[in-house]
Order: structure tokens, then C-alpha cells, then sequence
């Protein structure tokens, strides 16, 4: 009876969610016409046409036929996309008022709109504008006081780690933003790995491709037993509310002893009144999130210059001749910016040519609404489509080229004056319109100019067929500071092979049923990054059991289909191999990295020892005790 019971809610709300968008129809006012756009089948609309790798060039190959505003129907909601920059500055910008609003994520507990929690994932409502108020506060001090030193000082762990394991590449550029992310929280960098896994978790539950609660919104209704999808995003949720609050805590109890150093919780500490929040909840969270949004996003382009500089070499070398002539010794600072107009090139080309968010954060319409004699309806998720935007071929001439002399010539349209100022990130289309910009430019601008600044001073970068003609190739290296050699570097599928020795110690050891019918389930990227595969966190403990073998069976299929996937990619175009999540960064890939000068490898090295003598470079903190809280109430979701 129990079993009836609950096939028939299921029937219900499929039945109830197919009628609801079956009777809905688009109203256009007279004298307007309805946003052109592939039309799709009933009820699912044009969600089958989406390609699960790169969707957001599907969306590009729309803009192009169907103009720079199209509408498609994805499941029942109205997406709009848009392909233009003037267009997304004239509807998002200028109409701020009734575009500035955010669309429900299904998959989170609590409502994104209105909890307080993620301050770029709020409606605009009181909440959302004390948070905005307190976020520029903490952006304008970071602008004036010895904030700007976190990305120096940890730069310098970052080389010691690429010194010594530079197949850990992606894990040691991660790290170091997650660091210098932590420090500005709560002024210490203990908190790294934690503050890494906290955004993996969020990044799969805020993806429509990552938390299964995005897809099926209605498991998000059913009992928690009922829906094991809902059950891991309430763990995830108390986990991080647990962890912003032991973080807040420890910033107090050091202020009270007069050793708090400085950092956003202090800062919040030191003048909470001012900004009405509702409680010590409320700043754990307007803090916490921008924690997050650091360790999210800042990496990414780090992972891409890599790419880029392994195809474009002859970039590289320029890059090389102004840092050696700038820094020569000594590595970059902030305070070098405006005498280093080409890495600031590189930086703005990297970001435009493979932007970390391609499908731009959308916006909800609040209001129908008109342009150019097109009506678009209220309700609709609005996307500047980033992609699109940064390969407009009037402003940038041959978009699909990496170039960054786009930005230093002035026969391009990009071109600015003066070069001690420009180019920049700053206020470019990938932070976002109108009131929604992104408030941490700054501290995205440091940690760039500094970290791949850094890197460039020690490092030569090589795809490893670049050594394919030469006899004396290294295979490893002979001391800490000669050869770094990517050999062992992982492939996206010998990446998939290591992580499937968490499943399997050795070829005869046996599948874990219950971890798997749990959803555990691969990378394809690397095992420190949240996975890219829509079943990362879907639930199966909710349908039929399957057997050991019947699990292990699949799970090798999808390796192969994975592995095909990107044998096709890397032929087509090697610098398209990406992660599917919100934010894109690219999947691991093969190349050597070649210390410059001894000299200055040996100069880093007795720098980090210096600084962990002096207790600067601590180990992370682990918070949930054993296997990060595995069993527990609390802790480390499977992603």
C-alpha cells in the first residue's frame, strides 16, 4: 500500500507540472511580435537539441541564425539569450529596475531569491541591497590596506608546489586562490581546503547540469528518505552554515585577544550595526559567499593561460622578455601593474577567448517587457551569453583567435590609452550588467596579475608533442628546481582511471553497491574538482537497486562513451575540452613546464622556508574529523 501511495504522488506531480506547461500560453501584445528561436517539441521544448559537452556554443550557433535576441522553451520555462553587448547594456543596464532579479534554483534548500545566504544569487530585495552596501565596504577597504600582500605571499607557495609536483597543477592553482580567498575571509588560509570543497558542493547544486534537484524540481518536495538528491543537498547545506560560523567564530575570539589579522570578518566584526543585518547568521554568510565566489571562479582563467600559452608560444616568449625586464630577479607584485601592459593583455585575452562562465549568470524579468518591437515576457531567465558577447567580430576582429595584441594595438577596436592603465578586467562584460556586476573585480584583478605573473617569472610552458623531434627530451626531473616534467601529468580518461581506484583498489576488488546506488560517480576533469557529469549528485537509491555487476557494466560504458567524447573534441579543436558546470575551466591536459633559471627556483624555495619557519604556510585544518566527516551528520558530500 506504502508503495501505491507513493507512485500515485509521482504520477501526480509529473501529471501536474505536464498540464501546467501544456496550458500555458504566450500572450503578445498587439503591434509586437514574439522573439524568434528554435521551436522545439511540446512539454520538454528544446532541451534535446542541447549537446551535454560545450552547450553554450549550441547557444552561440542560435544567435547566429536566429539574430543577437532569441527566446527557446527549456522544459517549460522561457530562456532568453543574448548574443550582444549593446543589447545586454540596454536591456540588463538601462532596465536594471525589472531585470536585475534572479530565477529559482530548484535544487537548494533554502530559496536563493530571498534567504540571505549567496548574495549573487538573490532577488533584489532588502537583503540583497545590506549585502551589496556591505560588500563594497569590504571591497573599498581591500583597495586600501595591506590586503593586497595575500596573493604575493602565497604566491610563493604556489611555485613551491609546481617546483616540486607540477602534475598537480590544477590542484596547486586552486589551492592557491582558495588560500589568498580564506586569508581575505578570515585572515588565515587553514580554511583552503574546506573553502574549496564548500564551493565544489554549491557550484554542482547551483548548475542546471549538476544538482538532479535542477532537472526534476519536484524530488526537492518529497520527504528527504524519499529523495536522496534533496537529502545530500541538506547535508551540504548545514555543512557550510556550520563551517561559516566556526570561521566567524575564531575571528572573534582572536579579535578579543588582540591577534586578528585583518580580513572581511574582522571588518564585519568591528562595524556590524551599520549594516542591519538581521544577526552573526546573516555576515557569516554575506562573508562566507564571497569566500566562495572567489574559490569558484579565480582559477579557472589560471588553468586557461596554461592552455593558451602551450599553443601560443610565441606569446609566452613576449611575456617572458617584459616580466625578466620589469621584475628581473624579483618576483611580480601588484605594484608592478602599469609597467606590465602585455601580462595584463594576456589576462584580458585569456578571460575573453575562454570565458569562465560562457553562458553568462542569467537575470529574471519581473515584468513583460519590449524591444525593438519584440515582445518578451515576464518570467523569462534572461542570459547574456558570454561566449557570444566576447566574439562579436566588430569588436574583436577574428574572434576565435587567441591574441592578445588585440588589446595593445592600436589598430584594433579593443585598443585604450594610457597603457599604464589599460587593458584590464575591470568592468568588462564577464562581471556582469548593470546591478548585478560583480563587486570583487579588484581582488579577481590581483590574484591574476600576481599568480600568472608568478608563474610566467619561473616557468616555460611546452605541450609535450613540442618535444616529440627532440632527442634529449626529459623524462623526469634530475632536482627540485631543473625540469618539471608533466609525463605523469593525467589525461581526462587516466584521470577517470585514478578516480576509479577509489571505487576499485585493484582489478579484482569489488564495486561498492552501496556507494554507487548512494550516487557516487566519476570526474572528468580531475579528482580535486567538482564533477561535470549530470549524475554527480542524482540520487538512484530512490529506483530499483541494481546489481554489483550491472553497476560496474555501466559505469565502464560511460568511461568509453567519455573517452570517445573527447577523442573527437581533441581532434576538432584541443582548446575545447572543458568542464560542464556553471563555471567552465579546462579538463586537465598534457604539457611540460620548464623552470626558467635555477637561480630563482632556489630564491622560492628559501622563501617558503623562510615563511613556514615563521609560521605563515600551515597545513589545512580538517573540520569534520576522520575521512571529512564520512557517516556524519556533517561533512564532505560526494561530488
Amino acid at each position: 500500500m506504502a508503495l501505491f501511495h507513493i507512485l500515485a504522488v509521482f504520477v501526480f506531480l509529473i501529471v501536474a507540472t505536464l498540464w501546467k506547461r501544456l496550458t500555458r500560453r504566450e500572450k503578445i501584445p498587439k503591434g509586437l511580435k514574439k522573439l524568434p528561436g528554435p521551436k522545439g517539441l511540446p512539454i520538454i521544448g528544446s532541451v534535446a537539441e542541447i549537446p551535454d559537452e560545450l552547450s553554450w556554443m549550441k547557444f552561440a550557433e542560435w544567435g547566429k541564425e536566429y539574430g543577437p535576441i532569441y527566446q527557446c522553451n527549456l522544459a517549460g520555462s522561457n530562456h532568453v539569450w543574448i548574443s550582444s553587448d549593446q543589447i545586454a547594456h540596454d536591456l540588463l543596464s538601462k532596465k536594471g529596475a525589472i531585470y536585475s532579479d534572479r530565477p529559482h534554483i530548484p535544487a537548494l534548500i533554502d530559496d536563493n531569491r530571498d534567504s540571505g545566504q549567496y548574495l549573487p544569487l538573490m532577488s533584489k530585495n532588502a537583503l540583497w541591497t545590506r549585502q551589496r552596501k556591505f560588500a563594497n565596504h569590504i571591497m573599498r577597504q581591500h583597495e586600501k590596506t595591506e590586503f593586497n600582500h595575500y596573493p604575493e605571499l602565497e604566491s610563493i607557495r604556489l611555485l613551491t608546489e609546481l617546483i616540486h609536483e607540477p602534475s598537480q597543477y590544477n590542484h596547486a592553482l586552486e589551492s592557491f586562490i582558495a588560500r589568498v580567498t580564506s586569508r581575505l575571509a578570515w585572515g588565515h588560509s587553514e580554511a583552503s581546503d574546506e573553502l574549496k570543497q564548500r564551493a565544489r558542493e554549491l557550484l554542482i547544486g547551483v548548475s542546471p547540469n549538476g544538482a538532479l534537484g535542477n532537472k526534476l524540481a519536484f524530488l526537492m518536495g518529497l520527504p528527504d528518505w524519499l529523495s536522496p538528491a534533496k537529502a545530500w543537498e541538506r547535508r551540504r547545506h548545514n555543512t557550510e552554515k556550520r563551517f561559516f560560523e566556526i570561521m566567524q567564530s575564531d575571528v572573534r575570539r582572536e579579535m578579543s585577544e588582540k591577534r586578528a589579522p585583518m580580513s572581511w570578518t574582522s571588518l564585519f566584526l568591528e562595524s556590524a550595526g551599520a549594516f542591519n543585518f538581521s544577526g552573526d547568521t546573516e555576515g557569516a554568510y554575506a562573508v562566507g559567499m564571497h569566500g566562495i565566489a572567489g574559490a569558484l571562479t579565480i582559477a579557472a582563467p589560471m588553468q586557461v593561460f596554461c592552455l593558451a600559452m602551450c599553443h601560443h608560444p610565441q606569446y609566452l616568449e613576449k611575456l617572458h622578455e617584459e616580466i625578466d625586464r620589469v621584475c628581473g630577479d624579483r618576483m611580480p607584485t601588484l605594484s608592478d601593474k602599469p609597467q606590465l601592459p602585455f601580462l595584463r593583455a594576456i589576462i584580458r585575452e585569456v578571460i575573453r577567448w575562454r570565458p569562465p562562465v560562457p553562458t553568462g549568470i542569467p537575470h529574471y524579468l519581473t515584468q513583460d517587457d519590449e524591444y525593438n518591437g519584440f515582445h518578451i515576457p515576464a518570467g523569462s531567465i534572461m542570459h547574456p551569453l558570454e561566449w557570444s558577447i566576447s566574439r562579436d567580430p566588430t569588436m574583436f576582429p577574428d574572434p576565435e583567435t587567441f591574441n592578445p595584441m588585440r588589446w595593445l594595438e592600436p589598430s584594433f577596436p579593443t585598443y585604450k590609452e594610457p597603457l599604464t592603465q589599460y587593458p584590464t578586467i575591470l568592468n568588462s562584460s564577464q562581471f556582469g550588467y548593470g546591478r548585478r556586476t560583480c563587486q570583487g573585480q579588484t581582488v579577481t584583478e590581483a590574484d591574476l596579475l600576481v599568480g600568472i605573473g608568478s608563474m610566467a617569472w619561473l616557468f616555460s610552458m611546452r605541450r609535450e608533442q613540442d618535444y616529440s623531434d627532440s632527442p634529449a627530451r626529459p623524462s623526469s626531473p634530475t632536482s627540485p628546481m631543473s625540469v618539471s616534467s608533466f609525463d605523469s601529468a593525467p589525461s581526462p580518461l587516466e584521470t577517470e582511471k585514478v578516480e576509479s581506484r577509489r571505487l576499485w583498489p585493484n582489478e579484482k576488488a569489488s564495486i561498492s553497491v552501496e556507494e554507487l546506488n548512494a550516487g557516487l560517480s566519476v570526474h572528468s576533469d580531475d579528482t580535486n574538482s567538482p564533477s561535470d557529469a549530470p549524475d554527480a549528485v542524482n540520487a538512484p537509491g530512490a529506483f530499483p537497486r541494481q546489481t554489483e555487476n550491472d553497476l560496474k557494466a555501466e559505469y565502464l560504458a560511460r568511461l568509453e562513451k567519455r573517452r570517445k567524447e573527447q577523442e573527437k573534441l581533441d581532434k576538432e579543436d584541443p582548446t575545447l575540452a572543458f568542464t560542464k558546470l556553471l563555471i567552465a575551466k579546462p579538463k586537465p591536459f598534457k604539457f611540460e613546464m620548464v623552470v626558467r633559471d635555477q637561480s630563482r627556483a632556489a630564491r622560492v624555495l628559501e622563501m617558503y622556508g623562510e615563511k613556514t619557519r615563521a609560521g605563515e604556510f600551515k597545513d589545512a585544518r580538517q573540520y569534520w574529523g576522520e575521512e571529512q566527516g564520512k557517516g556524519k551528520e556533517l561533512g564532505w558530500g560526494v561530488v
